[in-house]
Order: C-alpha cells, then sequence, then structure tokens
C-alpha cells in the first residue's frame, strides 16, 4: 500500500487498537471518509507473503489466530456500529454454516480452517458485546506461551 503523507497528516497514522489485520482496511476506510480516493490497480504486481508472518497461509489450513476475529469485530464495530457488526458476524456464521451443511451432503473437502465456525461464533458480538476494544498483541499477554497458544493450533 501507498499512502501520500498528506493523508496521514489529515486523519492520524494507524489505529493502535489493532495489534495486526484490519488496520490498513480501517486506515482506506477513514481516508475515504475524509475525502481522499483510494484506487485499486489491478496490473500492479506485488508480492505479498499473506499470512507468512502469522502461520494462517500454509498448504494444510491452521487455526486462525484469536487476535485476526478480534481486529474483524473491532473494524466493523468502530467503522459501521452494533448494527452492522451483529449483520455482518450472522452473515459470516450463517455462510459458513451453509458450507458445512453442504460439505456433509455432497461430501466434498472441507478445506476450512480448523475451529473456523465454532471461533466465529466465539469472538462475535453476539458472545463478547458491543463494546469497542483493543486488539492485544499476544506477545505482550501475560503467560503468553500457555494461553493464547491455542488460538494457534
Amino acid at each position: 500500500m501507498i499512502v501520500r503523507t498528506d493523508v496521514f497528516r489529515s486523519i492520524g497514522l494507524l489505529d493502535e487498537g489493532y495489534y495486526t489485520y484490519f488496520e490498513d482496511v480501517d486506515l482506506c476506510f477513514n481516508a475515504r471518509k475524509a475525502g481522499w480516493s483510494i484506487w485499486y490497480v489491478p496490473e500492479s504486481r506485488v508480492v505479498h507473503l499473506v499470512g507468512q508472518s502469522t502461520g494462517v497461509t500454509v498448504k494444510v489450513p491452521k487455526r486462525q489466530p484469536s487476535y485476526s476475529f478480534e481486529a474483524r469485530r473491532r473494524y466493523f464495530l468502530k467503522n459501521h456500529g452494533p448494527l452492522y457488526a451483529a449483520m455482518a458476524d450472522a452473515g459470516l456464521i450463517l455462510g459458513m454454516t451453509l458450507w458445512k451443511l453442504r460439505v456433509a451432503l455432497t461430501g466434498r473437502s472441507d478445506n476450512m480452517a480448523p475451529h473456523l465456525l465454532r471461533d466465529s461464533i466465539r469472538h462475535s458480538v453476539f458472545l463478547t458485546g458491543f463494546k469497542l476494544k483493543n486488539v492485544p498483541n499476544p506477545a505482550l499477554t501475560p503467560n503468553f506461551g500457555d494461553v493464547r497458544v491455542d488460538a494457534l493450533q
């Protein structure tokens, strides 16, 4: 992503309430709200090793880390409000439920990350509430090696 210095002067820096994930979407959303244009250039070629720093993009899907769900939740609550966040969570949960049903009925292989549906429900606004919370850096949380590892398995 290439950003003009004037955009940062106009809307501020990245929201420090995100550890990772959605901070770029949040920045673009706020830039657009402030009147800046956002361009997508499909001809550009950038090597972006998606998920390489967090280990979520591999040949065999791994469980999504908790902070990816928390960042998604923060983005929708912060920028679109509680009703929109609830509708986004409901749509995600319904879509994944239908996918699981399709897999069960057709016998197709399921390439969804392990526990994705359950974790999406667990981190939804329906179970976590509508209060806007910061997404903590797991390396800075107490007992990092013990408590938060379940999200990385």
